[in-house]
């Protein structure tokens, strides 16, 4: 089989997975076009662009070339990362549905909050009515994802639950002082992330048992600076820059916990599963699509943005509770469920299941 996977950009979060479905007995090629190579933005935070094995790269086509990639892979399935998600993906959509190719999305959920979440909620509805027939599957990030689709009305059985599969270097582990919890966030530091609510219910405690390290950069970087002062915090709480990808995931041996606590639509929270994938517990909020794969009180703690006490708890069942798996075994589980190799074997489950009537496979992280 022949897959050609349309996309925003080259993502790190991608490079993996891709590369595994590349390497499945069954696949004869992979095809990634995307229309940017990497963003400023992703720049930034310390990505470069990906250099891909067996997978072959298309960069920014002409509308004249999407269609002679169209046709020239006409009988392979093809992947759209949303639905007519900007210019190259809109030309790309239309071109596979006038070809009549197979045709799957690969999504996380829209933001439906606020005004503009009404108006984003009356466009899928229009797209619901033009363009679901013409869509053989979808492959939805998180519960949130799910449930969007599914309130939508596309075929519930072709409906698949998803997650950024990535594979990490796994590192062997730093031991810490005994009874001290490790944390580690990486990301912007900005009120959607809810990095800034989470020190301050962490300071709260009163706990001497944890260090924190942060790396990154953003709008609440002062307020955090002047929390960790005020409570003369320096020695247990550090701000980093934002570090290269490579170098960031070779930290997670230092660490007992990620961090992820998120206010804002965050479609899954890739740093949550690189830990678990070296061993790390999680502790994320409910709004993370990540949070799908979160055991409580097994691999981490899932906390209830909306409720105030919710964070506070999580943090103290991290601080004081020791029935947690430790981190052999929850590395062991998260290769099984969340790795890229688990993620391409799902996936050709999902075409089997698709255009083989085959049974529908079973999520792989349950």
């Amino acid at each position: 089989m022949t897959f050609v996977f349309w996309q925003g950009i080259m993502s790190i979060h991608q490079k993996t997975f891709l590369e595994a479905v590349a390497a499945q007995a069954a696949v004869a090629k992979v095809l990634l076009v995307v229309e940017h190579d990497i963003t400023d933005y992703r720049k930034n935070m310390g990505w470069d662009a990906p250099v891909f094995t067996n997978v072959e790269v298309v960069t920014g086509p002409s509308k004249q070339q999407i269609k002679d990639i169209v046709h020239a892979n006409k009988e392979a399935v093809h992947i759209m990362g949303g639905i007519r998600v900007g210019s190259m993906l809109a030309v790309a959509f239309d071109r596979c549905v006038k070809e009549s190719c197979k045709l799957g999305i690969m999504t996380e959920p829209y933001n439906d909050a606020g005004y503009k979440g009404r108006l984003r909620k009356l466009k899928y509805r229009y797209y619901k009515m033009r363009y679901f027939k013409h869509v053989q599957f979808v492959l939805a990030i998180g519960r949130q994802g799910v449930k969007q689709y599914a309130g939508l009305g596309f075929d519930t059985r072709r409906i698949f639950p998803w997650a950024y599969f990535i594979t990490v270097p796994v590192s062997e582990r730093t031991n810490g002082v005994n009874g001290i919890k490790r944390i580690i966030y990486a990301g912007r530091l900005e009120a959607a992330k809810g990095i800034l609510r989470f020190t301050e219910e962490l300071v709260k405690t009163g706990s001497v048992k944890y260090t924190l390290d942060i790396y990154g950069a953003g709008a609440d970087e002062e307020n955090l600076k002047q929390l960790i002062s005020a409570n003369k915090l320096q020695d247990r709480i550090h701000i980093h820059p934002f570090l290269k990808y490579d170098e960031l995931v070779k930290e997670y041996r230092k660490y007992d916990w990620v961090v992820l606590p998120s206010a804002a639509k965050d479609g899954w929270g890739v740093i949550v599963s690189e830990g678990l994938l070296n061993g790390l517990k999680g502790i994320c909020s409910n709004i993370c699509g990540v949070s799908w794969v979160i055991k409580d009180r097994v691999n981490g703690v899932v906390f209830d943005w909306w409720k105030e006490e919710s964070c506070g708890n999580a943090i103290n069942s991290m601080l004081n509770e020791d029935t947690f798996a430790d981190a052999g075994t929850i590395s062991q589980w998260a290769q099984k469920s969340i790795s890229a190799e688990a993620g391409a074997a799902y996936f050709m489950q999902v075409m089997d299941c698709v255009y083989e009537d085959k049974k529908k496979p079973a999520i792989p992280w349950e």
